[in-house]
């Protein structure tokens, strides 16, 4: 699907979504972007290989920032992008021949943040597949502190099929935690950070506070797994949400076992109880 931006922007935004489940869609799934420029972008829902391929139409929230770094309503922004092919991946699990070692790539702020920010990532190119292939790609994060963070492409257990021979470019968006007040107090927007207890598909599904309650039926909210404690691989996917929390859960692919258990992770989540132009 093609989406356009209410208001072009200057250059080329950093864009976020995350995956939901509205559709009733229980398979590993996610969202791929391409074909960013300052007046839209193209997203498609992707699955890893051998998983189900019907396809669910998915209503999914986004976020776009310009780079660079600014305040929201008080709170700190920073915005920006990295070119790599470095990638981590499930080792133990049926890996392809010839894989380069795993490799983290680090990514310095430009400004220094108050408490380890919420970290919200996707990638923003599609390189190394078209929407039919099977080169597999999410973001892996860990290591995110209040100067910096650590970004590779995430290819879980799906190295077997294809590989990544180019550049993507992975996109982060870092929100200083807390609550603003935005466009004259018509939308509220509240960025926040999970303890380490968000687990897999199958495990149960943790409620993440906003840290307040923004008064609507059914806020806009983005969310990334922000740390890498499982050596499956995995990314975030939103289950529910409430007006003061949202419920989130770690999916992996199934490609080398059929089990969606996970140990705990970190998840950063932004939301917004309205769409927002800034």
């Amino acid at each position: 699907v093609s989406i356009d931006f209410t208001k072009p922007f200057a250059e080329v935004p950093v864009v976020v979504v995350t995956p939901a489940t509205e559709s009733g869609n229980t398979d590993p799934a996610t969202v791929r972007l391409k074909d960013i420029t300052t007046s839209g972008f193209s997203a498609r829902v992707t699955k890893p290989p051998k998983t189900n391929r019907g396809y669910h139409t998915e209503k999914v929230a986004f976020l776009a920032a310009a780079p660079g770094v600014r305040q929201l309503g008080g709170l700190q922004v920073e915005a920006g992008t990295i070119s790599t092919q470095k990638c981590v991946y499930a080792s133990n699990k049926c890996p392809g021949s010839g894989l380069p070692g795993i490799e983290w790539q680090q990514i310095n702020f430009a400004y220094e943040f108050p408490a380890p920010p919420a970290f919200l990532t996707s990638v923003q190119t599609l390189n190394n597949k078209n929407f039919f292939a099977e080169t597999w790609l999410t973001v892996g994060v860990n290591g995110v502190s209040t100067s910096d963070a650590w970004v590779p492409l995430e290819r879980a257990e799906t190295t077997s099929y294809g590989r990544v021979n180019k550049d993507e470019v992975v996109g982060y968006i870092a929100i200083q935690g807390g609550t603003a007040t935005l466009q004259s107090g018509a939308v509220t927007m509240a960025a926040a950070v999970s303890g380490k207890n968000v687990r897999g598909w199958t495990n149960e599904i943790v409620d993440v506070p906003f840290g307040t309650d923004l008064s609507v039926g059914s806020p806009l909210v983005v969310a990334s797994q922000c740390s890498h404690n499982g050596g499956d691989g995995g990314w975030a996917r939103l289950r529910g949400v409430t007006s003061s929390s949202v419920k989130v859960s770690i999916d992996e692919d199934m490609t080398c076992d059929t089990e969606r258990s996970h140990t705990k992770e970190i998840v950063s989540v932004c939301a917004f109880s309205g769409p927002c132009l800034l």
